[in-house]
């Protein structure tokens, strides 16, 4: 045996070893998370064409689902025999959206149950399998930048940390990882290690087998093909100029090779699928404050809901676009959710970098903290000793978790002193790897992500205790500094750039609203601190359903609004049940004494079916002052000149604070 063929034998054998170590754990946490009361959550209901799969019927859904299939999908029971599937069942091809781009995600929930039976408890083994691969791709991950053993290890305290074993609750979310991490493991061996033209074709090909198949079980892999398109065309190893040919050739055998795997999931997209509605729930406020930023005058919306997202779009259908509400992740929905959204990118797109820049920031943060296990549950292993060996652990890497920007620093200069097209390569992976979850910057979307300050550290201390001061000689240090100089000015000023662009933007919007003409609602003192609106809007809903929205104006009288601090001023709803209240409440700056009022703008909804309501704007409540402190309620009456609608205050002032 060649010493070659030596290392991959103990390759395999350490990377076999893994998988079956993280499967055993995962399997275990999962059975520990079921016995103190935790249930797993991945949209159990949209399943139901995996059963049909399952049971032989293929990618279809029932009009008439049985009693025991409907309990099923409902998880108020754990299993289903197909036996319950009538033999002269009507069935009907998909038309729902949620079904049609999860087609392999069903495809692999289905092969599990043909052999274990219908049950929800079977597929605990297909996440735990994927957490098991997730193990062995962080291993050749680390493998490319650090020893064996070194990389092993990192890839154990990844897999078992609480960040990790808590997301296997749920399999829709998990799903992406083992594909996330494939489509990375394999764009840096192509990167990094330089081979013959028809391996780099066979590598391309299998990048684009993996994110085609990843597409299947979670949307978020879409943004895998153009940046996997990138660096195939841009940083393979050689001559840029001499091999463009080669390079070009691997991007176009990517492509094809995604889009003949992925054409099921995209011909299913006819039906539509969500494309734009959880980009616009990413610039919600809550997920707004898990980024660190700090808002301005205005904000997008506080409800991170798909009530409040399908509301939204259907205002902006209806109002904008003069066409039917349509229905939540239609085609039509992704038109209009998709124009919206790119009506919100040109308005804002000082604002869009910055969410980059902080997702970059708090992923190279946080991504060095093990934090205990983060949901109410005892901790897994259920142990005094490994209570205590997590929460050490935990206060150990919560001290270090801020060194995670400075260690990826390091590594990125290491790259650039390496060479310039590997500076550059590592570069826009971690831009592009550590930026893109700002779309939707939710733990769940990029806790795969938490191992590049991990690799980053890696390769620094590898660095210096295999290459000590050849790493860093002058020339070599010299280069690295320029380049991350140039890194940085070229992010500073684009972002310096686009918030000039903004301010001018925002501004023209702000004085629009501001301009826009008005009708004076008729108000009612409910009690010392809130006011009812007579609000008789348009309904633009289709019968029996009803969908109205305006943009309501809040105007505070600076004479009436006497004291000290923010104002609490909130905007109520009627709702049918707790989901469906949108209201909303606001810190407003206190109106200057003398100065002219402040206005504060709210786009407000109705829907309901028939005689019921659902939601209903009815009413203003305020706090930190008197009621009279509210001098009117009006709403803008063309509301067609204002594409945007937004919450925002606008106070006398407004044009000398910081639009972005």
């Amino acid at each position: 045996m060649t010493p070659r063929t030596r290392s991959y034998v103990t390759e395999a054998i350490v990377a076999g070893l893994l998988f079956v170590v993280s499967l055993v754990v995962s399997q275990a946490a999962m059975r520990a998370f079921r016995a103190a009361g935790a249930q797993p959550a991945f949209y159990q209901a949209n399943f139901e064409p995996a059963v049909m799969m399952a049971c032989g019927r293929g990618f279809v859904t029932s009009p008439l689902p049985s009693k025991e299939l409907v309990d099923f999908l409902n998880v108020t029971r754990d299993n289903f025999d197909c036996a319950h599937l009538p033999a002269a069942m009507v069935e009907r091809p998909l038309t729902s959206p949620a079904n049609a781009n999860w087609y392999y995600l069903y495809g692999a929930a289905a092969a599990v149950w043909r052999v274990t039976g219908v049950s929800w408890t079977a597929l605990d083994v297909l996440v735990c399998g994927m957490s098991a691969s997730a193990a062995v791709l962080l291993y050749g991950l680390f493998r490319l930048v650090t020893t064996r053993v070194a990389a092993a290890g990192l890839a154990m305290i990844l897999t078992l940390s609480p960040a990790n074993l808590t997301h296997l609750l749920s399999l829709r979310d998990y799903s992406k990882a083992p594909f996330v991490l494939a489509g990375i493991l394999i764009l840096a061996a192509l990167v990094m290690r330089p081979m013959q033209r028809g391996a780099t074709l066979m590598l391309a090909a299998a990048y684009g087998t993996v994110v085609g198949i990843g597409y299947g079980f979670r949307g978020d892999l879409a943004v895998m093909v153009p940046f996997g398109a990138l660096a195939v065309l841009s940083f393979l190893p050689g001559s840029l100029r001499a091999n463009i040919g080669r390079n070009a050739l691997a991007a176009a055998v990517l492509l094809v090779a995604f889009f003949a795997v992925a054409w099921p999931v995209i011909s299913g997209l006819a039906l539509g699928g969500c494309q734009y509605h959880f980009s616009l729930l990413g610039l919600t406020e809550p997920l707004t404050d898990e980024l660190r930023l700090t808002p301005s005058l205005y904000r997008f919306g506080q409800h991170l809901s798909d009530t409040f997202a399908d509301l939204k779009v259907g205002d902006y259908a209806a109002r904008v676009l003069h066409a039917p509400v349509p229905g939540l992740c239609t085609a039509e929905y992704d038109t209009a959710s998709g124009q919206l959204y790119f009506q919100m990118a040109r308005t804002f797109p000082a604002d869009f970098v910055v969410r980059a820049y902080a997702s970059i920031l708090m992923i190279l943060r946080v991504g060095l903290a093990i934090p205990t296990m983060m949901l109410p549950m005892p901790p897994f292993p259920a142990s005094a000793t490994m209570t205590a060996f997590y929460r050490s652990l935990s206060a150990v890497t919560s001290l270090l978790a801020p060194l995670g920007v400075l260690v990826t620093l390091l590594a990125l200069m290491a790259a650039w002193a390496s060479s310039i097209r590997l500076g550059l390569a590592l570069t826009v992976f971690v831009l592009f790897l550590a930026g893109y979850p700002a779309i939707r910057f939710d733990e769940r979307h990029w806790f795969h992500l938490r191992f590049i300050p991990w690799w980053a550290a890696a390769l620094v201390v590898t660095q210096l205790l295999q290459l000590g001061g050849r790493a860093w000689d002058r020339p070599r240090l010299i280069r690295a500094g320029v380049a991350m100089a140039l890194v940085f000015g070229l992010l500073v000023i684009t972002l310096g750039a686009l918030r000039l662009v903004q301010t001018r933007s925002v501004g023209q919007l702000i004085t629009q609203y501001v301009g826009a003409p008005k009708d004076i609602l008729r108000i009612h003192a409910k009690d010392g601190s809130s006011i009812l609106v007579d609000w008789q809007p348009r309904d633009y809903g289709r019968s029996p359903a009803h969908r109205a929205s305006d943009l309501v104006v809040v105007t505070l009288d600076s004479s009436r609004c006497a004291g000290a601090g923010s104002l609490g001023l909130t905007v109520r709803y009627d709702a049918d049940v707790p989901s469906h209240d949108m209201s909303t409440a606001f810190s407003v700056s206190r109106p200057v004494a003398g100065a002219t009022p402040t206005d504060v703008f709210v786009p407000v909804f109705w829907q309901g079916a028939g005689d019921r309501v659902e939601l209903r704007f009815s009413g203003i409540q305020l706090t930190g002052a008197p009621v009279a402190c509210i001098a009117q309620v009006a709403r803008v009456t063309d509301g067609a000149n204002l594409p945007l609608w937004l919450d925002a205050q606008v106070p006398a002032d407004w044009a000398s604070h910081r639009l972005y």
